[in-house]
């Protein structure tokens, strides 16, 4: 499957994105072990009113904070870093700056150490009171050098998820990082929403070249046939066979109409929308809807396409014998999520990445939803589908 042309957006590529934003974070850290220290011992020019040195540190220590961890705050420095709110930070900022600088030096000396005997083709050692560790300098390098960079980058991040904690206690905190990570998710959705919409117009189109314009042809060479014939006997039992095609082709016309979006969906909710999915399977379905509550028409039209792609795929593939459709929701009111279980009792081995389920996931990862697919060879299938409802 081809997707659309997005050259003309900048979009980050995300390793090297939190590449940068986990180096950012590390220098960060590091420069509130000076920063921190530089706002405590300013603080006692305060008593004889000489605030110009921490004014100095304060403006240095805003210009780390946003150029660094880029914090946006909803009011300036002055208003939640002084007086004694300078203490706690400050002395955050030093701790947490000072592990970080005691991290870097070890890893320095160890990755350093390991290179240095890699190229004299010497072992590393590692000398504890209790036993001698002996090891070649290679694999010693690789899994220190590995290991040290993830988990400095894990302690920067929570060094600066510490800091912005502290913070959110005076002001509003807003970290632009996660904003990029936002619209990076919402840009990747929105091109699953054009490839779902794309699917869905081609799944339209072949319903109608296939189904029904070929009825249409069909009954409009039976009409031609019918005025030609000089037999009234004849001409007769041909518009009978003409009505009885022009009710089937209606029929059929309403069925298109009702994959593209059933009207029972807005008329009576998703329980009767799921009803007539049930009624219309050709597998058994077993539906238990426990959701009491009304749900947004966006949630609805989503876990309802969830199941009857779901549905589909079962009828197509699976040979199942009963299919239990499960709809559940949970949270508090401005958290719930919908949960959308499908689990038939077929063959299983379906492939997430096949185009029906790669539809069904672009259409949730719409509403910042997820889908998990558990098929393993055998069955059964499980198919859960979890939706923001709030």
């Amino acid at each position: 499957m081809r997707l659309p042309d997005l050259s003309r957006y900048s979009l980050p590529r995300e390793p090297v994105r939190l590449a940068r934003r986990a180096g950012r974070h590390v220098v960060g850290t590091l420069l509130g072990l000076l920063l921190g220290a530089a706002l405590l011992l300013t603080l006692p020019f305060l008593l004889v009113r000489w605030r110009a040195p921490f004014r100095q540190a304060r403006r240095w220590e805003a210009w780390r904070l946003r150029r660094f961890y880029r914090f946006r705050f909803a009011a300036p420095p002055a208003e939640f870093l002084g007086g004694r709110r300078t203490v706690p930070h400050a002395l955050l900022a030093g701790v947490l700056g000072y592990v970080m600088f005691d991290l870097i030096m070890l890893v320095s000396g160890i990755v350093l150490g390991s290179t240095l005997q890699t190229v004299l083709v010497q072992p590393v050692v590692f000398d504890f009171s209790v036993w001698v560790i002996s090891r070649p300098a290679l694999p010693v390098l690789l899994i220190f050098g590995t290991s040290s960079l993830l988990a400095t980058a894990l302690y920067a991040e929570a060094a600066a998820w510490a800091q912005a904690t502290l913070l959110r206690r005076w002001t509003e905190v807003t970290r632009q990082d996660a904003l990029e990570s936002r619209i990076s998710r919402l840009l990747t959705t929105r091109r699953g929403v054009v490839l779902a919409i794309d699917d869905e117009r081609r799944r339209i189109e072949r319903d109608l070249h296939d189904g029904v314009q070929q009825n249409v042809v069909s009954l409009s060479v039976m009409l031609a046939r019918a005025r030609r014939a000089s037999d009234p006997e004849r001409a007769a039992a041909l518009l009978e066979q003409a009505h009885t095609q022009s009710q089937s082709l209606i029929e059929e016309v309403r069925q298109v109409a009702w994959r593209v979006y059933p009207s029972a969906l807005d008329e009576h909710g998703l329980a009767s929308a799921l009803d007539d999915v049930a009624a219309s399977s050709p597998v058994p379905i077993r539906l238990e809807h426990r959701v009491t509550e009304e749900l947004p028409r966006a949630v609805e039209s989503a876990a309802y396409f969830v199941v009857r792609e779901a549905v589909n795929n079962v009828v197509k593939h699976a040979g199942a014998d009963e299919v239990l459709v499960e709809l559940d929701a949970a949270g508090p009111p401005e958290q719930r999520v919908l949960t959308v279980t499908i689990r038939d009792d077929g063959i299983g081995g379906a492939d997430p990445e096949g185009g029906g389920l790669q539809g069904l996931a672009r259409r949730v990862a719409a509403l910042d939803g997820t889908v998990r697919v558990d098929s393993p060879r055998g069955g059964p299938t499980i198919i859960t589908a979890e939706l923001p409802s709030d």
